[in-house]
């Protein structure tokens, strides 16, 4: 909203009519998906929030599915096999089912206001391929910072936890099926940083498309329990494991998909001690102890290591 002052004040020029134009005939577009008989923005908002919800729903049960089979069924011995819990499958394709419907009405808002307010473009001719870049560093910083602080004050206020936060943690023992199992206003609340960075700075529609995807896709994987690629710099799924543990397990590794603020604010905790039985976990975390190393040097998980380098 700062660069739409900015525009009403007469400091950028944006045409308007040419970014909704765009925005119409972009293949993303949802005005003509299902319109109910409904004009103007209103059919807009309907189509948006059917077109929302049916996608959510579709990505949702396929990649929830697809690792619940890969990990939990098919290929339990190897990945899993020391993993016998109780797990709470109907409760969170419930309350994933309830999320998805009832946020998506606050998400259709936001993207139907992206091509009147925002600063979302459409052709990369606009600012260049150099930009590109920069525009993807730019939405992780604020992503990740604004993400980080909403999930850990959701658990840091207990009015938050227990109204809305701990309809997610129910499930101690977590399944693919559990990424999607929130509070619909909890939901929203991590999921506003992806839908308004574009009304901060300028971001590419196929840019946002891919960070939503990203997201939908790393909500599943981070609760598979198996760190196929543990790489520290990310945050992944045996770092979640540990955040879904009973008690102080909850007040660590905060973060989306990185884990600097949780190194920076002294949450992290390491994931390593978990190993539900997969042989290679240990091999693959020696195939990238050289990456690990370099980044554990850069920014230290413990918060005691750079104050002794200082």
């Amino acid at each position: 909203m700062i660069w739409y002052l900015a525009e009403l004040l007469g400091l950028i020029q944006i045409d308007r009519n040419i970014k909704q134009y765009e925005y119409q005939t972009h293949p993303s577009y949802a005005g003509n998906f299902i319109r109910f008989g409904l004009d103007g923005i209103v059919g807009e908002y309907v189509s948006t929030v059917c077109q929302t919800f049916l996608f959510a729903l579709a990505l949702y049960f396929t990649l929830s599915c697809s690792s619940y089979y890969y990990f939990f069924k098919k290929n339990k011995e190897l990945y899993l096999p020391k993993l016998n819990a109780k797990f709470y499958i109907f409760y969170d394709i419930k309350w994933s089912i309830i999320n998805m419907f009832f946020e998506t009405f606050l998400v259709s808002i936001i993207r139907v206001a992206q091509p009147r307010f925002s600063l979302m473009y459409y052709n990369i001719s606009d600012y260049g391929y150099w930009y590109i870049p920069i525009s993807i560093i730019l939405h992780i910083i604020f992503d990740e910072t604004l993400t980080y602080w909403v999930h850990r004050w959701l658990h840091t206020y207990g009015y938050l936890y227990i109204k809305l936060h701990r309809i997610h943690h129910f499930s101690k023992d977590i399944t693919p099926f559990s990424g999607f199992a929130f509070h619909p206003l909890d939901a929203f609340a991590q999921a506003v940083p992806l839908f308004t960075s574009c009304f901060l700075f300028p971001i590419h529609m196929n840019l946002f498309l891919f960070f939503g995807l990203c997201t939908t896709s790393w909500a599943i994987s981070i609760h598979d329990n198996v760190p196929a690629l543990p790489l520290k710099f990310l945050l992944y799924s045996t770092h979640h494991t540990i955040h879904h543990e009973p008690g102080l397990g909850g007040m660590k590794n905060f973060g989306k998909f990185t884990s600097i603020w949780d190194r920076i604010m002294g949450t992290y905790e390491e994931p390593d001690r978990i190993n539900f039985g997969w042989k290679q976990q240990q091999q693959q975390l020696n195939k990238l102890k050289k990456v690990n190393d370099f980044y554990e040097s850069i920014l230290p998980s413990d918060l005691n290591k750079i104050q002794k380098k200082q």
